[in-house]
């Protein structure tokens, strides 16, 4: 492999044409404008070539390549919608859970600014053998004091730093900051305001995916377990304890932060970094690609299953439906089965076991 240079348009172009790609001159001028190169040709044409050695099409059109680029853009947006419900589900849970217990009165209301009412994972029992500690949850086991609520000026950037919250709306003359120790507001002349606090549910919106989950590892057991009711995983599922818990919504993150970023998604699969749980392998029939101990590396259709357990994954059934029917009325080559390649990238070849899993 070399580092790639820069390539003028004129360049790419030629370089398709001498690979056999079917085009319209003005038509690919326009998709190079619109669409990013290395996710449009790069990202798609290994299950598009005929021949990798030279690089080879037959038969293969410029509309084939953006038709199934517009197939990952739809299935990623939706996924990310489906994403956005479980954060919004998790955030709702978790405040309310928490607030019930540590905020529930005026003067507590920042409660969740204090680390006493949280864990530190390094003094749970046996905090030694803390779950994949090694790998995706090093930080989170060792920077609990640095956790975002747990800040300096955390209110007065919070406030500062989001539009919405108006300090004027949070102040109750019969609140003072000075009672628990709780962060005060310090004022643009530097005076501090001991009358403000804003609550749990408006903070946390302020709060990632990422610092969601790493909140979650610092929660009260009986708080989490609430959670972990709130999001379909009861006391009757014994499989699921609290490592699972958790690590599935690794994977989600995971998942999320590549549609976030525009990445391809039909050609996902989660880091070698995130470890798997060995209870999650058999009872998901996940199929991790690095068999090591502990495993790694799922596809999207695995990460999919994961998904499922807690949202629906059945909108994206008429978006797989569209282009497998699409491929087969207009991609015809007797090389390969376009459908084959397309569904083995996502995770799985059969497409009657996507058809038991989405419809």
């Amino acid at each position: 492999m070399s580092i790639k240079q820069s390539e003028s348009r004129s360049g790419l172009k030629s370089k398709l044409a001498s690979r056999n790609l079917e085009f319209e001159d003005s038509e690919l001028e326009e998709a190079l404008k619109k669409y990013n190169y290395f996710n449009l040709f790069n990202g798609i044409e290994s299950i598009l070539l005929s021949k990798t050695n030279p690089k080879t099409f037959n038969k293969v059109k410029l509309d084939d390549f953006i038709a199934i680029y517009k197939f990952d853009l739809k299935l990623s947006s939706t996924i990310l919608e489906l994403l956005n419900k479980v954060e919004i589900r998790l955030k709702n849970s978790i405040a309310y859970h928490f607030s019930q217990k540590y905020c529930n009165t005026i003067q507590n209301t920042m409660g969740y600014t204090q680390k006493a009412n949280f864990i530190d994972p390094k003094n749970r029992p046996n905090s030694v053998n803390y779950p994949f500690v090694k790998f995706q949850n090093c930080f989170i086991y060792n920077d609990f004091h640095k956790f975002t609520f747990f800040k300096k000026y955390y209110l007065t950037n919070l406030i500062n730093e989001n539009d919405y919250i108006d300090f004027h709306f949070y102040s109750d003359p019969s609140y003072d900051s000075r009672i628990t120790s709780s962060p005060s507001y310090l004022m643009k002349n530097k005076k501090k305001n001991f009358n403000v606090a804003v609550p749990m549910w408006v903070a946390i919106e302020t709060l990632s995916l990422g610092e969601i989950i790493r909140l979650l590892h610092y929660l009260e057991n009986d708080i989490l377990g609430n959670v972990m009711k709130d999001m379909n995983i009861t006391q009757f599922n014994t499989l699921f304890y609290r490592t699972e818990f958790l690590n599935m919504l690794d994977f989600l993150l995971c998942l999320r932060n590549n549609c976030a970023h525009g990445s391809l998604v039909f050609r996902f699969v989660t880091p070698k970094s995130k470890k798997i749980s060995s209870t999650l392998v058999p009872f998901f029939k996940l199929t991790p690609s690095e068999t090591g101990t502990p495993s790694s590396c799922i596809t999207l259709f695995d990460t999919l299953k994961i998904l499922n357990h807690f949202e629906s994954t059945r909108p994206l059934k008429k978006i797989v439906q569209k282009i497998i029917y699409r491929n087969n009325k207009h991609f015809k080559s007797p090389d390969f089965d376009l459908n084959d390649r397309l569904l083995r990238k996502m995770g799985e070849p059969s497409l009657s076991k996507w058809k038991e899993f989405l419809f």
